[in-house]
């Protein structure tokens, strides 16, 4: 694979970001992309470690436990005595989600600690979005300062158009080795940033070194210095939709970088998890025993 991107087989996953319930009409659903993507780590069997914030309510107490029961290390998920969990209002048109964000929740405040930080110098992958640094970017710039040089930074931006802040995207982007976006992020970056190939632009401009561009029911590409690989993707089953497919893209994607898999396998591997969780409602749907054993059997 390129850039020298394989690492060692004992490992600890990292992933920074938001914890937020996702309110729909009619439930309730643990969400925050950050807190998808170690869901699914935890879900393949990955040692994965949550660094967030909730509220000292009881929508944090039962985030908190539902991670902690699927396997993800809840350990350094902060409490915030004065600001809420965080929530999102979720409505569906089509299949697709369309989200309204509650501001002021505990997750706009993560702390780089003595704690986060002492987990964070021993990632071997590091797994981050945008959203937490649009109020401050101070405590995320000094976790990426403990990282250690052999940490894989894998950035899945989740862009919000409404809460887009460019210096920060732009931050978060140009940090990573991996960038995972999907196509109408991409299309919102390019109208932003004001290029036309928001691919060559991350590569070139931006020094990242592998792009795996998403494209909904479409597949995925992955591009790098070397070449580009092209999947096109797994349908969905029906009476599902697109809530955290692309964080579990992301799982996948991390996941398999550091079993050392091979451009075309990422590729397979990460869309057909994807259809499984667009083929369910909400962002964290249990997967089958033989849904991990093929994922296995790929890497």
């Amino acid at each position: 694979m390129g850039d020298g991107l394989v690492r060692a087989v004992g490992r600890v996953i990292v992933c920074w970001g938001e914890i937020l319930w996702d309110l729909y009409p009619d439930t309730e659903r643990l969400g925050g992309s950050p807190a998808n993507v170690a869901f699914h780590l935890a879900a393949m069997g990955e040692p994965v470690v949550l660094l967030s914030r909730v509220g000292d309510d009881d929508l944090g107490g039962r985030a908190i436990d539902a991670l902690a029961a699927r396997g993800v290390d809840t350990s350094r998920v902060q409490v915030d005595p004065v600001r809420p969990t965080g929530r999102v209002e979720v409505a569906i048109h089509d299949g697709e989600a369309r989200y309204r964000l509650t501001p002021g929740c505990a997750w706009e405040r993560i702390a780089a600690d003595r704690s986060a930080r002492a987990i964070l110098a021993q990632a071997d992958a590091f797994c981050y979005g945008t959203l937490s640094q649009r109020v401050s970017s101070e405590q995320f710039e000094r976790a990426l300062a403990v990282l250690p040089e052999r940490c894989i930074k894998v950035c899945d931006p989740n862009l919000r158009p409404k809460h887009v802040d460019t210096d920060a995207v732009r931050a978060a982007l140009a940090a990573a080795d991996v960038v995972k976006v999907n196509h109408v992020e991409a299309a919102i970056m390019a109208d932003r940033f004001g290029v036309d190939d928001v691919v060559s632009w991350m590569l070139d401009e931006l020094a990242v070194g592998v792009v795996a561009l998403t494209r909904g029911p479409g597949g995925s590409v992955w591009i790098d210095r070397t070449g580009r690989w092209e999947h096109l993707g797994f349908p969905a089953g029906p009476g599902g939709d697109n809530v955290g497919a692309g964080d579990a893209f992301t799982a996948v994607l991390t996941a398999f970088l550091l079993r050392g898999a091979a451009p075309d396998e990422v590729n397979r591997a990460a869309n057909r998890y994807g259809a499984f969780v667009a083929s369910r409602r909400g962002a964290t749907p249990d997967p089958p025993a033989e849904l991990l054993a093929e994922l296995d059997a790929l890497a």
